[in-house]
């Protein structure tokens, strides 16, 4: 909470007041030592609630609250899902900063808005732990890769694989986003080519349709076995189609 004092806009938090206000009440109670006594165990009582109980209960709550946030998500309840986060007052008041605006940028991703997500991602990288920056990194560069703020989600893939080179999920939207901008196309290839061997089997099809379009692309003779790679693990007709016309016409 916070207040504005005088022309100039100066900025008051209120929640700072309490210490100014408990050294005059601890001045008026001087010579009454039992309310002086009851007084002091209140404000020591608050300080423990406030700065360790709370908190700790706060940390508990998260655990909770990221199970039934990852079953909303994969059950695709997005209602229950905000319903879920209208109801952490627990974690808005004393948690970490960056859990909500988490939660809430995968709800705006998985319905599609992804401006508001790419906000919310940011939001939450700028308080997040270090053990946690890595993970809201990727999914943030992937917001930018959808918003069209390629210069940026390039940066971020690249410094993700300077870190971990064997990051899978940075590999593969490196490789997309190289493809989408017609630019290093052999090394979107290298980058599909070597994400084929530990992604999830049901990202094979686009991954190796991914190598394929950058082969033909750059007119390497090797799309055509690519091609038939990506058709045998169960590539889309249309998309295979479309890497066909485009290595006839390279």
């Amino acid at each position: 909470m916070s207040g504005a004092a005088g022309g100039g806009g100066l900025e008051i938090d209120l929640k700072w007041l309490w210490l100014p206000a408990s050294l005059a009440v601890l001045f008026l109670l001087r010579q009454h030592l039992l309310w002086l006594m009851l007084y002091v165990a209140a404000v020591l009582g608050f300080i423990v609630l406030w700065f360790i109980a709370l908190p700790r209960r706060a940390l508990a709550a998260e655990r909770a609250f990221h199970r039934d946030a990852l079953r909303c998500l994969a059950t695709e309840d997005l209602d229950g899902l905000d319903r879920l986060l209208a109801g952490q007052w627990l974690i808005r008041r004393f948690g970490r900063p960056h859990v909500l605006p988490d939660t809430r940028a995968l709800a705006a991703g998985a319905r599609g808005d992804h401006e508001a997500a790419w906000r919310l991602y940011t939001e939450a990288l700028a308080h997040a732990p270090p053990e946690e920056r890595p993970r809201i990194e990727l999914n943030l560069a992937a917001e930018e890769l959808a918003t069209g703020r390629h210069e940026s989600a390039e940066g971020r893939y690249r410094a993700a694989l300077a870190r971990r080179p064997e990051l899978t999920p940075a590999r593969i939207n490196l490789a997309r986003l190289l493809v989408m901008q017609g630019q290093s196309l052999r090394e979107a290839a290298r980058l599909a080519g070597e994400a084929v061997e530990t992604c999830d089997r049901r990202e094979k099809p686009e991954v190796l349709c991914l190598r394929a379009e950058a082969l033909a692309r750059v007119g390497d003779r090797g799309w055509r076995e690519a091609l038939d790679d990506a058709r045998e693990a169960g590539a889309a007709p249309a998309e295979l189609a479309r890497i066909e016309a485009l290595g006839g016409a390279a």
